[in-house]
C-alpha cells in the first residue's frame, strides 16, 4: 500500500470551472508518480465519489494502478465504473482517466462472474 499526500484541491485554490472547480479532495502517492482528485456528486444511485487521475509522466495508466489506486484511497469494499461516453459528451483536454466510485453495498446488475436471477 501507498502512501498517499493531501494536497490543495482546484476547489480550495478557486482554480478552473465547471466540474474542474468542483474537485475538493486531492492527493499525490509518495513517490509523486501519481496524481488523483476528486468530487462527490448526488445521483439517482446516491452519493457517487467521481475520481480523475494522471500520471506524472502523462501516459496510460494500466488497468490494476486504476483498481490498486480506487482501493487504497476509496475502499476495497467499492465498485467503480470508466465510461467510454458518445460523441457529443466526449471530453478530451487532458490525459487524465476518470472512474465513478459506486456507493458503498452498490452492486451493479452485471458482473464478470456467474449470477444467479
Amino acid at each position: 500500500m501507498r502512501k498517499w499526500i493531501g494536497k490543495p484541491s482546484p476547489k480550495s485554490l478557486r482554480k478552473g470551472t465547471g466540474w474542474f472547480g468542483e474537485l475538493n479532495k486531492a492527493w499525490v502517492d509518495e513517490s509523486l508518480q501519481y496524481c488523483v482528485m476528486s468530487r462527490e456528486i448526488k445521483t439517482e444511485w446516491g452519493n457517487v465519489d467521481h475520481v480523475c487521475m494522471r500520471n506524472a509522466t502523462e501516459t496510460d495508466i494500466p488497468w490494476m494502478e486504476k483498481q490498486r489506486i480506487k482501493d487504497e484511497l476509496f475502499g476495497y469494499d467499492r465498485t467503480a465504473i470508466e465510461v467510454y461516453p458518445t460523441e457529443p459528451e466526449l471530453i478530451d483536454e487532458a490525459n487524465m482517466y476518470h472512474l465513478w466510485v459506486l456507493p458503498k453495498g452498490f452492486k451493479m446488475p452485471f458482473t464478470l462472474k456467474e449470477m444467479t436471477v
